[in-house]
């Protein structure tokens, strides 16, 4: 559990950005231990720990506290698994909350992340920092991107940015060395593009994770940045089986917000105008967007899911009178044949993925 190089770099664009302010304050769920300095140079010394709390007043924070039940740095001694408000009558609010290499340590996963949840101000920011599975942890979770983000998308989270590294934890005597890569930025401007520059990050053929397990225990954790826009109790992700044209309504707003490009004009066009065109469009319509056209060279007319008499068109005549005004196309999730890649197409295509909708 540290402070390193992209943490820094967190704080950094946090406070460009204008997400933190003079006088913030912030909590840490762990005791955190000052690891290096901004250009990535170790700070440690053996048998030394020192809080990265000096760094945050830098910053301008104000109001520094940590918890952890070994009490270093000056720890509250809670248990993150218990209700923090009914077992320590803690009920403060933090404009930061970082949650770094110590979440998968917790048991009661739902209770962690309540208190998470809780101790965050509304338009407070959430820090998270755990292995991924697909690798290995010294404790008790690995867990899977998308359902960190799923968690973060019902809980009307938005999702800023963030960075990823590995380590390896190789045999030493009876214990364990530790290796650290130098943290990445995770390419993209939304959720699908993240999920897209993880995969390959996983993928590469130097990761640590093609070594032979007998040398170690490679690791790969990602720093996510959230924003807690709403200020409801939390809730915990279900993805339930239902009919499709309702599974694509769930939790439309956020999967927008957080998996689609920004939207400009709020108008966008559908590829196809049969079932799979139907799905995007009911999906189109519980986000808030406007459906311009329907694009398909073979049929006419309406759509027969259009409930306002939007037009099915050609490609030609997309691009001649509806292209200017639009944000992206919609594909269905399994809409056969592509538009991607014809001749004067100048707006992106995305297509619905039905794991987003929980």
């Amino acid at each position: 559990m540290g402070f390193y190089k992209e943490d820094y770099q967190v704080l950094d664009f946090l406070k460009e950005s204008g997400y933190i302010k003079e006088g913030a304050s912030v909590i840490e769920c762990a005791s955190q231990d000052l690891k290096e300095d901004r250009d990535g140079v170790s700070l440690e010394v053996a048998n030394q720990r020192h809080s990265p709390m000096p760094i945050y007043q830098e910053y301008g924070f104000k109001t520094y506290q940590c918890i952890d039940m070994d009490g270093g740095h000056n720890a509250l001694k809670f248990d993150l698994g218990l209700d923090l408000a009914k077992e320590y009558n803690f009920q403060e609010q933090f404009d930061l909350v970082t949650c770094r290499e110590s979440g998968h340590w917790i048991f009661d996963q739902k209770q962690l992340f309540t208190n998470l949840h809780n101790l965050c101000k509304q338009n407070g920011i959430i820090v998270w920092r755990s292995p991924l599975a697909g690798g290995f942890a010294q404790s008790f979770y690995t867990y899977n991107f998308e359902s960190i983000l799923k968690l973060a998308f019902v809980n009307d989270y938005l999702l800023l940015g963030g960075f990823i590294t590995e380590n390896f934890y190789f045999r030493q005597g009876g214990g364990f060395g530790l290796k650290r890569k130098v943290a990445e930025l995770i390419e993209g401007s939304n959720a699908t593009e993240f999920t897209q520059f993880i995969e390959k990050y996983m993928d590469r053929k130097d990761s640590w994770r093609h070594l032979l397990i007998e040398d170690g225990y490679p690791v790969v954790m990602p720093t996510l940045i959230f924003l807690k826009q709403g200020n409801k109790p939390f809730k915990v992700p279900l993805f339930y089986y239902d009919n499709y044209e309702k599974i694509v309504t769930r939790n439309a707003k956020n999967v927008l917000q957080n998996c689609f490009p920004k939207v400009k004009f709020g108008n966008i066009a559908i590829f196809g105008a049969g079932y799979n065109g139907g799905l995007a469009y009911n999906f189109a319509k519980a986000s808030g967007l406007n459906v311009s056209c329907v694009i398909d060279d073979i049929q006419k007319g309406v759509a027969s899911f259009c409930k306002h008499g939007e037009m099915i068109v050609s490609f030609d005549e997309f691009v001649k009178s509806y292209q200017s005004e639009c944000d992206f196309i919609l594909v269905g999730p399994w809409q056969k044949g592509s538009i991607e890649g014809r001749g004067g197409l100048n707006v992106p295509t995305y297509t619905i993925n039905l794991r987003w909708f929980i």
